[in-house]
């Protein structure tokens, strides 16, 4: 009885990638199943910028807790993700310091 041998490469992977560019969109989690991949995502990474959910069609998807529950209830826990528009917070440019705030003096 001959089995055909199957590649990693030929399977269809779910990867969780960190978000933060200096991670280089580092991988730390695939699976086949994006059941195991989201359940991985929804324990380690719960804030929601933190990782996200590439599915093998290349879209992206981050899940945040504050989406669901009595005060998100309107809010999908899951979202569409843009992991090359995200600016990590220690980017960003501090309250106050922009050319849109208010100035004193």
């Amino acid at each position: 009885m001959a089995t055909d041998v199957v590649h990693a490469e030929d399977l269809s992977w779910y990867m969780v990638k960190l978000t933060h560019p200096d991670h280089h969109k580092k991988v730390v989690f695939r699976s086949v199943s994006k059941n195991r991949a989201e359940n991985f995502l929804v324990k380690r990474y719960p804030r929601g910028s933190e990782a996200y959910l590439e599915h093998p069609d290349g879209s992206t998807y981050n899940y945040e807790h504050e989406r669901q529950g009595e005060m998100g209830i309107d809010a999908e826990a899951w979202a569409p993700f843009d992991p090359n528009s995200w600016i990590p917070p220690d980017s960003m440019a501090p309250p106050g310091e922009n050319a849109w705030s208010d100035k004193e003096g």
